[in-house]
C-alpha cells in the first residue's frame, strides 16, 4: 500500500476516533467534587489534549533528527520528517495555535450539545470559508462554480440544522439538554468554530509551503503554544461563571479542574479514554499538515469529510442516534456541492457523456467489421 493512502486512511480513522471518544466521555456520568454526578463536559481539557498530542510530535520529530545524527539519513524519513529548514521561525505557528484553540473549544462544546453525526456534517462548512479565505490570502481565483457549490453546501447545513430542532423531540439518547435552544447554540457554535478554522487552515498552509517547514516539526510547536495558550484559558475557565447549557460543573463555571481530578479517580475506563484521545490527535494533526504541505487545504477538508461515514456506522449500530432520511437527505445536498467544489461530479459525468457521443458516432476502423472509409470529409472536433 502506498505511504499516503496509509496516511490517508490513518487521518480518517483518527479523526472519526477523536469525535466518538469525546461524545462517549460526555455521556458519562462521573462524580464531581460536591459528591453529585455531573455529564463529563470538559471542552478545555480535551483541547489540552489535543495539543499535548500535537507536543508527542516535537517529541518524536526530535528523537528522529537524534537518531539520524548518529546513523546518517533514515531514506525517505528525512524528506517528510525530519529537514529542519532556516527560513521557518516558530512563532509563524503562534497564530494558527490560537485560532485553533479557540475553535476546539467551540466545537468541544458544540460537540456536547448536539448529535455526533451532525457534529461532523456541519463542518463541512469549513469548506465555504476556506474559499473565500484562499482568494484573500493565497490569490485563488472562485468561479461561478465555486460559488454554486457554497450554495448546495450552505442548502444542506440549513437541513440538518433544521432537523436537529425538531428531531431532538424523539432522539435523545447522547444528548444532555433536550431542549431547543440548548441543540440549535451547540449547531451555531460548530459554524463559528469552522470560520476560525477554515482562517487557520489557509493561514498554515501559506507558512507551510512558503518556509519548507516539515508537518512534524510544525505540529510540534503547535503543540507547544498550544499547552501554554490552552492552560492560560483553563485557568480563566476554571473561575468563569457560566449559564445553562453550559453550567454543567459542581461549582457552575465554563470547565472545573476539581470536577475532572473527581471523575477520574477510579475511573480507568476514561483515563485509558483520554490517553487514547491525546495520540489519536496526534496523529491526526500531524496528518492534516502533512497533506496541506503536498496538496491543499481543501483536500484535507475533502479527507477530513470522509469520516462521517465511519461515525453514521457506529452510532446507528450502538444505537446513539436514528436514521432520519430528511438528514441524508440533507447530507447527500451538502456532497453535491463538495463533489462540485472540487470538479469530482459534475464535470466527470459530462466528459464520460461527451466520450461515449463521440465513440457512437465513429466507428472503429480496426475492428473486422468495420466499413470501408469513404472520401467523405470528417467532422471537425
Amino acid at each position: 500500500m502506498d505511504h499516503r493512502v496509509l496516511l490517508m486512511l490513518i487521518f480518517v480513522l483518527s479523526g472519526t476516533f477523536n469525535v466518538l471518544v469525546v461524545k462517549w466521555a460526555n455521556q458519562q456520568q462521573v462524580i464531581g467534587s460536591d459528591e453529585k454526578l455531573h455529564h463529563f463536559h470538559h471542552p478545555v481539557v480535551f483541547t489540552l489534549l489535543m495539543f499535548l498530542g500535537e507536543f508527542l510530535c516535537f517529541l518524536v520529530f526530535k528523537l528522529i533528527r537524534l537518531i539520524s545524527s548518529w546513523r546518517g539519513p533514515i531514506a525517505d524519513l528525512d524528506s517528510i520528517l525530519t529537514q529542519d529548514r532556516s527560513e521557518f521561525s516558530p512563532l509563524s505557528m503562534l497564530l494558527p495555535t490560537v485560532l485553533d484553540a479557540v475553535a476546539s473549544i467551540l466545537l468541544f462544546t458544540g460537540l456536547y450539545l448536539t448529535y455526533a453525526t451532525s457534529f461532523q456534517i456541519i463542518r463541512a462548512a469549513a469548506l465555504i470559508f476556506v474559499g473565500i479565505f484562499s482568494t484573500i490570502f493565497l490569490n485563488h481565483t472562485l468561479t461561478s462554480r465555486h460559488w454554486m457549490a457554497f450554495v448546495s453546501i450552505s442548502c444542506g447545513l440549513l437541513d440538518i440544522i433544521t432537523l436537529d430542532v425538531h428531531r431532538v423531540e424523539y432522539d435523545q439518547v447522547t444528548l444532555p439538554y433536550t431542549d431547543h435552544k440548548s441543540i440549535l447554540t451547540g449547531d451555531l457554535l460548530i459554524i463559528i468554530a469552522e470560520i476560525l478554522h477554515g482562517l487557520q487552515y489557509v493561514y498554515e498552509e501559506k507558512q507551510l509551503k512558503t518556509s519548507n517547514v516539515t508537518p512534524l516539526q510544525a505540529a510540534g510547536w503547535q503543540g507547544i503554544f498550544g499547552m501554554v495558550i490552552t492552560s492560560l484559558l483553563a485557568i480563566c475557565m476554571h473561575f468563569l461563571p457560566s449559564v445553562n447549557p453550559f453550567n454543567e460543573s459542581s461549582r457552575a463555571v465554563f470547565d472545573d479542574w476539581s470536577d475532572l481530578l473527581a471523575g477520574l479517580r477510579g475511573n480507568p475506563d476514561l483515563i485509558i479514554a483520554l490517553i487514547g484521545f491525546t495520540v489519536s490527535c496526534a496523529l491526526y494533526n500531524f496528518i492534516g499538515l502533512f497533506i496541506v504541505t503536498f496538496s491543499y487545504s481543501a483536500n484535507r477538508l475533502l479527507a477530513d469529510g470522509l469520516r462521517i461515514y465511519f461515525i453514521w456506522i457506529f452510532v446507528i449500530v450502538m444505537e446513539w442516534e436514528y436514521m432520519n432520511l430528511v438528514t441524508v437527505l440533507g447530507f447527500i445536498i451538502l456532497q453535491m456541492g463538495i463533489l462540485l467544489y472540487r470538479q469530482a461530479l459534475f464535470l466527470d459525468l459530462y466528459r464520460a457523456a461527451v466520450n461515449r457521443w463521440y465513440n457512437a458516432r465513429y466507428v472503429d476502423l480496426g475492428s473486422e467489421n468495420a466499413a470501408a472509409p469513404n472520401s467523405r470529409p470528417a467532422d471537425v472536433i
